[in-house]
């Protein structure tokens, strides 16, 4: 019974962690939107469950890896599962972001985000190079090719949300170092996703899985990804001298790549509810995307002064925070149905 609750704990629990982050942090951004502080504190609730789930969902996993023999190599024979792991840099990201948020930067805490910014960084980087030789060289099934080989070069995007702070407080070669790798993993991300998200589009259109299917709302947080990217290097201003682009232009794209978003959120509210979708842990793949749509959204009202896109944030993150009792109810069948029928695995 023991060995059979940890092997549920794959890397793809670690979807429910960031699900949970992002909602957390879109309480955090509606409570600035709104000047309400009690939601201020709900997102503080959100962040601290995030960060226990992460925790416990990490050693269950790591005992998993350890501990069962014919389980130690079956992420890196499973592009999804690996892709996944992809998830844990993005944590790490966001978790450190959220707390600079809360608490502010002092010289420890700066220190300490600097040695996770590099970490997280060149794990997210070492992940995806890892996913690119399993595609070239793997014998690949074709349940594998979904939205979720996204993850790995999506992960090295989120980097930002760490520079940014970083990069304010600190100047000259540090500030130097992280800007020339946030650049560097924007043009990262952006083009592995033109080439991976093709692959993944090929193999979601070829093959409808309901397994799978939620985790085509991963290239809403793309396009936001490259959003929040582009607004947020618009800001280092004050440290870097030569920024390449001005504050219209990142208006401009911005809003061209917030168009395609609502396309994909909208197509994506429509398939959450299929009956197919029902019962797997991939919903959880709605949530950082979702928390990626509405800390763009936000980030480019404060931008371009368009109210409605304040009401449309609202939208979102009411969406996401009802999405999140979905993706529970969703956990639980799928816990039933590993207990009482055969393992997910299987």
């Amino acid at each position: 019974m023991k060995d059979r609750l940890i092997n549920f704990f794959g890397s793809e629990w670690f979807g429910m962690a960031i699900a949970t982050l992002a909602v957390a942090q879109t309480f955090f951004l509606a409570s600035r939107y709104m000047e309400n502080i009690t939601l201020k504190y709900t997102g503080e609730i959100f962040f601290y469950l995030g960060i226990i789930i992460f925790l416990v969902i990490f050693i269950l996993w790591t005992i998993r890896g350890l501990t069962i023999h014919d389980k130690k190599w079956s992420h890196w024979n499973n592009l999804t599962r690996l892709s996944f792991i992809a998830l844990v840099p993005i944590i790490l990201f966001v978790i450190n972001h959220i707390t600079i948020e809360l608490y502010g930067i002092n010289e420890l805490m700066a220190r300490l985000s600097l040695y996770n910014y590099f970490f997280s960084y060149f794990l997210a980087l070492i992940l995806g190079v890892l996913l690119g030789y399993r595609l070239y060289t793997k014998e690949i099934n074709r349940n594998e090719i979904n939205y979720a080989i996204i993850i790995p070069p999506l992960s090295i995007g989120t980097s930002i949300f760490l520079a940014t702070p970083l990069i304010g407080y600190y100047h000259g070669t540090i500030a130097e170092s992280i800007y020339f790798l946030v650049l560097m993993g924007l043009g990262i991300f952006f083009f592995l996703y033109i080439f991976i998200g093709s692959v993944a589009l090929s193999g979601h259109v070829s093959n409808k899985s309901g397994s799978s299917l939620p985790t085509a709302m991963l290239p809403v947080g793309v396009s936001s990804l490259i959003i929040i990217n582009l607004i947020s290097i618009n800001s280092f201003g004050a440290v870097i001298d030569h920024l390449p682009f001005s504050i219209y232009t990142v208006e401009f794209v911005s809003i061209l790549l917030w168009g395609f978003e609502v396309w994909n959120f909208l197509v994506m509210m429509i398939i959450v509810f299929r009956k197919e979708t029902f019962g797997y842990l991939s919903v959880w793949a709605y949530g950082f995307p979702l928390g990626l749509f509405a800390t763009s959204t936000i980030k480019l009202e404060e931008v371009t002064k368009i109210v409605i896109l304040g009401n449309i944030f609202i939208f979102i993150w009411v969406a996401l925070f009802l999405l999140w009792f979905y993706g529970i109810l969703n956990t639980y069948v799928f816990i039933r149905r590993g207990i009482l029928g055969s393992h997910p695995d299987k």
